[in-house]
């Protein structure tokens, strides 16, 4: 009878056992998750083509005034870090801050054939010039290039209203990241889609396209 009953607990105690073990390899076997800092929007990583080229658009990423730097700067993802650069070159730009809009760009800095210094000092003029201006921008896609992990473009649709008038541009930056661990704006392109303009009491509202340097 005392044997009967151990045998019966040594089986009880081998069911523990095996259930432990599948349990725990069970548990072992989950993927690694990625833990992110929480934004408005999800923030995708970017897929490259091989031999150097741009790489393919990424997943749509809100426009970058809906995240908020703080959420994002302790972020090693490079996207994050380029939409948290992106977010404040746009916020220090709609408050006319002039020299933390000037620090977002590069010494090599150029847009078109204007360059680094050319184009701050026209900035610096609208800046004072202009009482408000409102910047918006939305439809951001991240490119990647291959081989060059500290280097991202953004293409966006940006929105300008001042009261002198208003556009709508599509706009392409380059950021790259610099020795110190921040982004800076190197290239800038763009083409005006839409245009309004002050005439008398009211707005004169005409597509063009091209490129425009006015804001």
């Amino acid at each position: 009878m005392q044997l009967v009953q151990l045998g019966h607990r040594s089986a009880v105690r081998c069911l523990f056992v095996s259930g432990f073990v599948w349990f725990c390899s069970g548990v072992l076997a989950q993927p690694e998750t990625r833990i992110v800092p929480p934004v408005s929007a999800p923030v995708v990583s970017v897929p490259v083509v091989p031999g150097g080229s741009t790489g393919a658009l990424s997943s749509k990423v809100a426009g970058p005034e809906s995240v908020s730097p703080a959420t994002l700067v302790d972020s090693r993802d490079p996207i994050v870090q380029a939409s948290a650069a992106l977010m404040l070159w746009r916020r220090d730009w709609e408050n006319r801050d002039f020299e933390r809009f000037a620090a977002h760009h590069a010494d090599n800095f150029q847009v078109g054939q204007v360059d680094r210094a050319t184009f701050l000092e026209r900035k610096r003029a609208i800046f004072e010039k202009r009482p408000w201006h409102r910047i918006r921008v939305t439809e951001v896609l991240w490119l990647a290039e291959q081989g060059t992990p500290d280097a991202l473009t953004a293409r966006f649709v940006q929105e300008y209203e001042s009261p002198q008038g208003a556009d709508r541009i599509r706009k392409e930056q380059r950021w790259k990241r610099s020795k110190t661990g921040g982004w800076r704006l190197e290239l800038e392109r763009e083409e005006l889609l839409a245009e309004s303009i002050e005439v008398g009491a009211g707005r004169k509202t005409q597509a063009k396209t091209g490129s425009n340097q006015r804001y």
